[in-house]
């Protein structure tokens, strides 16, 4: 195997990416998960109680749906529809990010 060198750091693949298919709807999106800059960003707001956790919610989804790309009223628009789908795709943002289960807020802080 291969050493880490710091030149390949600039390389190395982003965090990863998955279509989820939203069978209730009929369509697919694609998710990703977050870096440890984002994730530590968050859990700072958080600290400094700069989000609640509806807040820190919303930019998990400014952050990790990419296709299509949300906006914060998209998000709102998102709310006022089934929660079992919001739920799921919480849930897959979760999983991908290593975390599984629920979308806590709690689960990102440090």
């Amino acid at each position: 195997m291969k050493r880490l060198t710091t030149d390949d750091i600039k390389s190395l693949p982003n965090v990863p990416t998955q279509e989820l298919k939203i069978d209730a709807w009929k369509v697919s999106i694609v998710i990703q998960g977050i870096t440890k800059a984002m994730q530590i960003e968050l859990g700072e707001m958080l600290d400094k109680e700069e989000l609640s956790a509806f807040d820190y919610q919303k930019q998990l989804l400014l952050h990790c749906v990419v296709e299509p790309k949300l906006t914060l009223d998209d998000i709102d628009n998102l709310y006022e529809k089934d929660a079992n789908v919001v739920d799921l795709i919480f849930a897959s943002i979760n999983e991908l990010n290593g975390i599984g289960g629920s979308a806590s807020a709690d689960e990102f802080q440090e």
